[in-house]
């Protein structure tokens, strides 16, 4: 299956252009993102304990803990456990890598309208770049463009804090995906922010991270497979079978962008994880994540890959309104300074 191969292009992307206003450049050797003037308008979250020399899964699991009490703590605590998620999903994608302290001041440096404007951008930068993942984040985004978003501000920024505090962004902001794939943390803030009996109710129980390198050990063996090789998960959760896999092939030096990986869920927000994790796990351009019943759905993965090409057909078009309607923009602003001269 072809497909355009965008996700190189996501790797080096500047930052939100909301995060991203007056601002200074950053060091080398990161492409040269801006950081804001102003004054912090909170403090700079502090990590809670040295995660350099923790074990990445445990701290993993304490970020996903923690998360769910700062939300659960909140004024907006309860069902909505799409916003924390989507939270930690976008610090996730902030499209900078190797500038922990950079990021850090530049959302910390955000007020209330523009650290929500900022995880807009986040995500709509994604779409525009993986239009196919996007997509599957959706249950993650419709939050951001409710009329009532502004209340939830405080919770927000409470949780972004927690997120910060706790590492995710040396979890997940390494240059490296080897070293962004040790853990699965939209799985961890899944799961603590779910109830017992929720979990019971959608029969959700990921698989431990230990038992998921055992199989892929297994499946895999000591001998790499043939570049091209499909992977597929027909009740894939957020894709720790998917994280395992591919920390198996590096470690054969094998690049998990040259294969394909085919995820079924039947859960939304677990779906959005999964996709998040396929760009943050590094497992390339052929992905597909198909969100159903594949017990009900026989022809559910085939949907996947038409809705798939479909999204991109449609982003193109929609990147190729956006371009036109610039450059008449521009060509109007051309033709008016040109016949402002001529009046003069």
């Amino acid at each position: 299956m072809e497909q355009l191969d965008l996700f190189a292009a996501a790797e080096e992307a500047a930052v939100p252009a909301t995060f991203a206003s007056h601002s200074q450049p950053l060091a080398e050797p990161a492409p040269r993102p801006r950081l804001p003037s102003v004054q912090a308008s909170i403090p700079r979250p502090r990590r809670a304990t040295p995660l350099l020399t923790d074990n990445p899964r445990e701290a993993g699991r304490r970020l996903g803990e923690a998360v769910a009490e700062t939300w659960h703590a909140s004024n907006w605590s309860g069902y909505r456990i799409d916003i924390p998620v989507s939270i930690v999903g976008a610090l996730a994608l902030f499209p900078i890598k190797g500038h922990g302290e950079q990021v850090t001041s530049i959302i910390s440096s955000s007020n209330d309208w523009k650290l929500l404007q900022g995880y807009r951008e986040v995500y709509a930068h994604t779409w525009a770049h993986r239009p196919d993942l996007g997509a599957r984040m959706a249950p993650l985004m419709s939050w951001l463009n409710e009329e009532n978003a502004e209340e939830k501000a405080y919770a927000v920024r409470r949780v972004t804090e927690t997120a910060m505090r706790y590492g995710i962004l040396e979890l997940t902001g390494d240059p490296d995906p080897h070293n962004r794939s040790d853990t699965d943390l939209m799985s961890w803030t899944i799961t603590s922010l779910r109830s017992h009996g929720a979990r019971q109710g959608l029969g959700e129980y990921h698989t431990p991270p230990e038992v998921c390198d055992m199989m892929a050990a297994m499946i895999i063996g000591n001998e790499p497979p043939p570049k091209g090789q499909w992977f597929h998960e027909p009740a894939g959760g957020t894709g720790g079978m998917f994280r395992a896999i591919a920390q198996h092939l590096r470690h054969l030096h094998q690049d998990p962008a040259d294969y394909a990986w085919a995820l079924n869920e039947l859960d939304p927000l677990s779906a959005a994880g999964a996709a998040i994790n396929a760009i943050v796990w590094g497992l390339g351009p052929n992905v597909v994540i198909a969100c159903g019943d594949t017990l009900a759905q026989a022809d559910l993965q085939n949907q996947a890959v038409r809705e798939r090409q479909r999204l991109f057909e449609e982003r193109d078009q929609i990147l190729g309104y956006l371009a036109a309607a610039e450059a008449v923009h521009e060509a109007m602003e051309l033709a008016n300074r040109v016949a402002g001269g001529q009046t003069n």
